[in-house]
């Protein structure tokens, strides 16, 4: 019964935060351009090996310093960019789930105000993010059995502790107006202190996606065997749909973000969740699953 529980509760929050983007249709936007700004970024890190400039290898075939500095700065600018967008969606979500009614600008302005913050946690999670990945790499290539169990390890523990350290950082850092280390210590005092074993990751939201993702997969192979002629057609409904449902899902996890983080802070759900019955978001006890 826990489990079916948790399942509901999921599946409510992810309805009621689309709810929330249906009513602020600019947080898709939000994502769109998020998306529009790393894709340029890509596009910059490419260039070099693009046009095949030859200060990024050195005769060895290995990368320069000057190359892997470079990479290095992109990857920061990404996240950078994943930063600011997911902080004006949370301020804006943030000002609806309050009950207010926020307009297209409210976000940015939010996130401008707290760029410098931004931009140094942007580089800080940028950083973390590298050195997950290269962990993951390492327990994925690694040819020695104990290195790559114990990188995996790590990898694990790691993801997972970043994950809870920061799960309530961009709150703090633009809502609240918090620095850095205060903005850790708080995000951290919220998960564990509040409701931090109750917890649930991606709130339902990635499983539905996933589900409806799964959908578009289908009928988009669907229209292209019936119409191979016009192939392009249904690759071309497919991809809009998918585009679109990306920047839904991407919204709404940050809006549930918003809603617990006013959840943990309050005590109670927003008003936008407790009038569709959901007073509370928390995983089943032990005594529960029993």
């Amino acid at each position: 019964m826990g489990f079916f529980d948790t399942i509901s509760r999921g599946w409510k929050m992810s309805k009621l935060s689309m709810v929330v983007v249906k009513h602020d249709p600019e947080l898709m936007f939000y994502v769109a351009l998020s998306g529009v700004f790393s894709i340029l970024v890509f596009i910059g890190m490419a260039i070099p090996e693009i046009l095949q400039m030859s200060w990024i290898y050195d005769e060895n075939g290995a990368m320069t310093p000057a190359y892997m500095a470079f990479v290095f700065c992109g990857y920061m600018a990404l996240s950078i960019i994943v930063t600011f967008w997911n902080s004006a969606i949370i301020a804006n979500a943030h000002i609806r789930l309050s009950g207010g009614d926020p307009k297209f600008t409210d976000g940015i302005s939010a996130a401008m105000k707290r760029i410098h913050i931004i931009i140094i946690w942007g580089i800080i999670a940028g950083t973390v993010g590298l050195l997950l990945k290269m962990l993951n790499t390492a327990a994925k290539n690694e040819k020695n059995p104990g290195l790559a169990v114990l990188a995996a390890i790590l990898h694990f523990i790691g993801a997972a502790v970043w994950w809870m350290m920061s799960f309530f950082i961009i709150p703090h850092l633009v809502i609240e107006g918090q620095g850095i280390g205060d903005a850790m210590r708080s995000s951290k005092d919220m998960f564990f202190k509040r409701w931090g074993e109750n917890v649930t990751a991606g709130l339902g939201i990635g499983l539905i996606s996933g589900l409806i993702g799964f959908v578009i997969i289908v009928f988009s192979v669907g229209l292209i065997a019936l119409m191979p002629d016009l192939w392009y057609i249904g690759l071309m409904i497919g991809a809009a749909a998918m585009t679109v449902l990306i920047c839904w899902a991407s919204a709404a996890e940050q809006v549930a973000v918003a809603a617990l983080y006013l959840y943990s802070k309050n005590g109670f759900m927003p008003e936008i969740y407790q009038n569709n019955g959901m007073f509370e978001f928390k995983l089943p006890t032990a005594d529960e699953l029993a």
